[in-house]
């Protein structure tokens, strides 16, 4: 809308002079153009207004589509329900984003992280912070049953039951040293896979069994000692006997 500051004239009518009635005729021109420009204005708005796209409810004007805007002030928006389309670019602080309002599964973004909900409303998955560093928790309706998390030391991975490392199209693959310490049990290994090691492994193994000594007899009447292997007799000394003096 225009906005026209209006002077103020208070001429004194019993002794009116002709300045006064210059001033009174510039008030007047004043007022005129004022009202002009706000019916131009009024008029221009209501030939570009899209009423297929503003409603009324309760009083409210609620509008649809797009809001082009050169440039808005608004000091609060306390409560909006609306489909809000596309929004591109543009910063939101301090805000709890959520998927739904009472229904799940749903989603939820809060300063304090990310979590996920199941169809029953419990807890899947959060995002958040662990000490120093980033965690995700996985949970089972609620219940806490494995997490990732890096901190000063490193990256952790933890469950309450079994750690499955499983490569369906492809090998799995350790590089760097590996630490096997603690309380270690080992089950199921397998390294056929591996045909150096294996045939360097078969002969070692072959040599023990044909070659380590693992029995030995002594045959009294021949003087000889036979000494024995796991498949073979090693090796037979002869032993004289003593010379009679």
């Amino acid at each position: 809308m225009a906005n026209v500051q209006l002077q103020t004239v208070n001429p004194n009518l019993g002794d009116i002079s002709q300045s006064g009635v210059d001033q009174l005729r510039s008030l007047v021109k004043q007022l005129h153009n004022a009202a002009v420009m706000q019916t131009e204005e009024l008029l221009y708005l209501l030939n570009n207004l899209d009423t297929q796209n503003i409603n009324e409810v309760d009083g409210d004007i609620l509008v649809k589509g797009t809001v082009t805007a050169i440039k808005m002030n608004v000091q609060k928006l306390s409560a909006i329900t609306a489909d809000m389309g596309k929004i591109t670019a543009g910063e939101i602080y301090g805000a709890h984003i959520a998927t739904s309002e009472d229904q799940y599964p749903m989603v939820t973004i809060t300063p304090e992280g990310l979590i996920a909900y199941g169809p029953q409303g419990g807890e899947s998955v959060s995002l958040g912070q662990a000490t120093d560093g980033g965690a995700l928790l996985f949970m089972d309706n609620g219940s806490p049953r494995g997490s990732i998390y890096g901190d000063a030391e490193g990256f952790h991975v933890g469950n309450m039951g079994g750690i499955y490392i499983k490569s369906v199209d492809d090998k799995t693959y350790l590089q760097g040293p590996i630490d096997f310490t603690g309380n270690l049990g080992i089950t199921g290994l397998q390294i056929r896979d591996i045909e150096d090691l294996q045939r360097q492994l078969g002969e070692i193994n072959g040599n023990i069994l044909n070659n380590m000594i693992t029995n030995a007899s002594f045959d009294n009447s021949t003087r000889n000692l036979k000494l024995y292997s796991e498949t073979r007799t090693v090796a037979t000394v002869f032993i004289p006997g003593s010379s009679p003096e």
